[in-house]
């Protein structure tokens, strides 16, 4: 009679396990919108930062490559960017070298930008917005790393990078960039316009260091307006450093002489 009863209860169990949904192997271990909130947050609190980076965009035929480096301090309030272009690369394995530098510096609150191929040096003052649009200006130039960290970092400022551009943000398990374990956040780039138009509509993907959550890699897939077969894909890299200790000398820059 036990033996029956216990055969009973253990079929009965088994009947219920199987009715309950269970995840699939690799499912994704965090919440993406949550990631996101814990990035810009993040970025927010920063006291100060430093990072050094990469962008490889690869169109057909070639690919272009640039390096990069940003310093920032809350208090005093100083940046420093330097982009510049390396190479252009084709498939056929030849190589144009390319030395090109913008530089963008503030400090103390006090605006400067650089420009080695126009060889235009301006300056913006910090009332009126410009100095915001001198960032968004240089975004151009830059492959958009001009406004990427200072996005997130001067949250009144209402600059918007593809960062604050992702929507439907989807979880897609974790990832070793840099030998740092990342949270894997897919999504689609999009720009809204208040007039209601919608441009540079584009897979995207984010990693999030999973411990600081800090950005670490963002690749932008072809847009889809695109004919088919074109490529535009645009990868960025950062090895980013919360609240570094930086010298007041990391925020100079001296033109040189034309």
């Amino acid at each position: 009679m036990l033996k029956a009863v216990l055969s009973a209860l253990t079929a009965l169990a088994t009947l219920a396990s199987a009715g309950e949904p269970t995840a699939p192997a690799g499912a994704p271990t965090f919440d993406a919108e949550e990631a996101l909130a814990r990035s810009f947050a993040a970025y927010a609190a920063l006291a100060s930062y430093a990072d050094s980076g990469t962008v490889e965009v690869q169109s057909s035929g070639f690919v272009d490559r640039y390096v990069f480096r940003t310093y920032f301090t809350r208090q005093p309030r100083n940046l420093f960017l330097s982009f510049r272009s390396v190479e252009s690369v084709y498939d056929n394995g030849f190589k144009i070298k390319v030395d090109q530098e913008a530089v963008l510096w503030m400090e103390n609150g006090h605006l400067q930008t650089w420009e080695s191929k126009t060889q235009a040096h301006e300056t913006y003052p910090e009332d009126g917005g410009q100095q915001v649009r001198a960032l968004n200006n240089a975004s151009y130039a830059t492959q958009g790393v001009s406004v990427l960290v200072p996005s997130l970092i001067y949250t009144k400022a209402g600059m918007a990078s593809v960062i604050q551009a992702t929507e439907e943000a989807t979880s897609a398990g974790t990832e070793s960039v840099g030998g740092r374990p990342c949270l894997k956040v897919t999504g689609i780039e999009r720009w809204r316009y208040p007039s209601g138009q919608v441009t540079g509509v584009r897979p995207i993907t984010l990693w999030i260091d999973a411990e600081t959550y800090l950005i670490r890699k963002i690749f932008e897939d072809t847009p889809k307006s695109m004919s088919r077969g074109a490529i535009s894909r645009r990868t960025i890299t950062f090895q980013p450093h919360a609240n570094p200790s930086l010298e007041a000398t990391r925020f100079r820059h001296t033109v040189p002489e034309s």
